[in-house]
């Protein structure tokens, strides 16, 4: 249940610290905002948290998956699902990860393959682009008024990139509970988020902490931890390269609990001309961007990492296995996919990735 500390900054939060509306990743549209000033209770829990053998910041490093959303009126009163049945009902599968420098968030709600070759039709497009969320980027976490601030690096929606996420959090036990900033139904959004007027609709998103994985073994530890993109090599079977369009920003993740993320975007991306895209936008989106997680497992003898992809930004690749042939060279780790053929010729690709961080599993706190 909403607490009051909560009901509280509902009516609060009225400042928009960037001028963007975003995805809200369960099918609806909300805006970026500040945090409210602190008032007395605020600073006398943040002092009391003081003494606690771990702060904030340190309990939130790890991997943390959805468990479940909670959606309430501006009064805090939980709405019914017979209420905006489109926003944050849909069951969705998501994670939230945290190194204590850098994070990424990927949820998916359930979505069916579009069943076409040739890639998603723009009608497809729109359907994956507005199920799916995922940004990236570093994070600081301001404990006396209780949010995270995130910058992000990139996001699926472009028109958040270099802007900042700051939902407050708190944590239940060995749960986290992320409050984003209110939503609102589609007929009521505006260019400046909710018209006039409008309410809004309170998600409080609750991520429980995944347990430490017992079968990465010795070589499956050395991916563990937040890696950012360097570059991308296509070469023809005998050595010769190929120009390759490359990414402007990206990470891929391995956690301690057997969890793995990527995200790739490219540069020069189409920004949506209104809060949500068109099925155009969406399809421009979808082609310069790149997301999917799941559960990876490491076959040391025959030097192969599988991702095994439960989740995808195009629905036709949820379930299908991605194979690479991994190496490390000092603080980088260059990954192989299968020999591919592209216009009429075997290719050889390699994505070299350079260390952001390590996730110590015997030092993650669980």
């Amino acid at each position: 249940m909403m607490t009051a500390r909560d009901t509280g900054r509902l009516g609060s939060r009225a400042r928009a610290a960037v001028a963007a509306v975003l995805a809200a990743g369960l099918g609806a549209c909300e805006t970026t905002l500040s945090p409210p000033e602190p008032d007395a209770s605020d600073v006398r829990e943040a002092s009391e948290a003081a003494v606690d053998v771990l702060d904030s910041g340190e309990r939130l490093v790890g991997t943390w998956r959805l468990a479940r959303v909670e959606r309430y009126d501006q009064t805090g009163a939980p709405l019914s699902e017979l209420m905006h049945p489109t926003i944050g009902l849909a069951p969705a599968l998501g994670f939230v990860m945290f190194d204590g420098e850098r994070m990424a968030l990927v949820m998916q709600e359930e979505a069916a393959a579009s069943g076409t070759d040739g890639g998603p039709a723009p009608d497809d497009a729109l359907s994956a682009v507005e199920r799916y969320t995922s940004h990236f980027g570093p994070y600081a976490v301001n404990e006396a008024q209780g949010f995270v601030s995130q910058q992000l690096a990139g996001s699926l929606n472009p028109r958040l990139t270099g802007g900042r996420l700051e939902p407050f959090y708190e944590f239940d036990n060995d749960r986290l509970v992320l409050v984003p900033g209110r939503q609102c139904p589609d007929s009521y959004v505006t260019d400046r988020g909710c018209a006039y007027g409008t309410t809004g609709i309170q998600l409080r998103n609750v991520w429980e902490r995944l347990p430490l994985s017992t079968e990465l073994g010795e070589e499956g530890r050395r991916f563990l931890g937040f890696w950012e993109i360097d570059r991308i090599e296509r070469r023809t079977l005998d050595g010769a390269e190929i120009p390759t369009e490359q990414f402007a920003a990206g990470y891929l993740i391995y956690t301690p609990s057997g969890y793995m993320a990527v995200h790739l975007m490219r540069p020069d991306r189409r920004l949506y001309q209104g809060p949500r895209p068109t099925a155009l936008e969406a399809h421009a989106a979808l082609g310069s961007y790149a997301s999917y997680f799941g559960p990876f497992s490491v076959n040391a003898d025959e030097g192969i990492v599988v991702h095994h992809r439960a989740g995808h930004l195009s629905p036709d690749s949820i379930g299908v296995d991605a194979p690479r042939a991994f190496e490390f060279r000092d603080d980088q780790l260059i990954l192989r996919p299968p020999v591919s053929t592209v216009d009429g010729q075997d290719v050889r690709t390699s994505v070299f990735w350079n260390r952001l961080s390590t996730l110590d599993p015997d030092a993650e706190q669980g």
